[in-house]
């Protein structure tokens, strides 16, 4: 299972996670759109955990890709540091 971070943004969103070995970060940004989450769901994979920001919007994105990953998560913003590190 790949575990990915989602930072939200009015038109856009950032997906980041490590890749398979653990090595280096893998960054994307995505436009907020048909197209955008279309290319999105091409980057993770049906095996997916999502971990989403908590914003005023989290609940509409996790809406929209619910039904295509394993599972989405909707945590506060402190706790995803540790996809940062």
């Amino acid at each position: 299972m790949r575990f990915v971070g989602i930072d939200l943004h009015a038109n856009r969103f950032t997906r980041r996670y490590r890749n398979e070995t653990g090595g280096a970060k893998e960054t994307k940004r995505f436009e907020l759109n048909e197209a955008g989450i279309a290319a999105f769901f091409k980057t993770v994979g049906s095996a997916a955990c999502v971990l989403i920001e908590a914003t005023i919007t989290s609940l509409g994105f996790a809406r929209l890709i619910r039904e295509r990953v394993q599972e989405v998560i909707t945590a506060d913003t402190y706790e995803l540091k540790w996809i940062e590190e």
